[in-house]
């Protein structure tokens, strides 16, 4: 399964940016490699949880740079962003507290 999902992004880079550089139009790839991304990350928290360890402050920050990572693709064909943002402002919320997010994100 691990080798499919490989391939799978490796595939959407490709006609991401076989179209790009074709002038033809890419959305539709760039949504689908959001969701791969979005689904990668729903396991891998979904494993840390089994492990309690979805409070950790190295799984947090590589859930933020996930949501980022979504972020810059959503940007990339002018796609709203709203959700990614708040995404990560509620993993900031869940290490620091709501006060502690306010101080130190806003």
């Amino acid at each position: 399964m691990i080798q499919k999902n490989n391939y799978d992004i490796q595939y959407l880079e490709y006609k991401i940016k076989q179209t790009q550089e074709n002038n033809e139009p890419f959305d539709g790839y760039v949504l689908r490699e959001i969701e791969w991304l979005q689904q990668q990350l729903e396991l891998f928290l979904n494993k840390m949880k089994t492990q309690n360890r979805q409070n950790d402050f190295d799984i947090a920050e590589i859930e933020i740079r996930q949501y980022a990572a979504m972020k810059q693709l959503a940007q990339k064909i002018n796609h709203p962003c709203d959700e990614f943002d708040d995404k990560i402002k509620q993993v900031q919320i869940r290490i620091f507290g709501e006060e502690g997010q306010k101080q130190l994100f806003e």
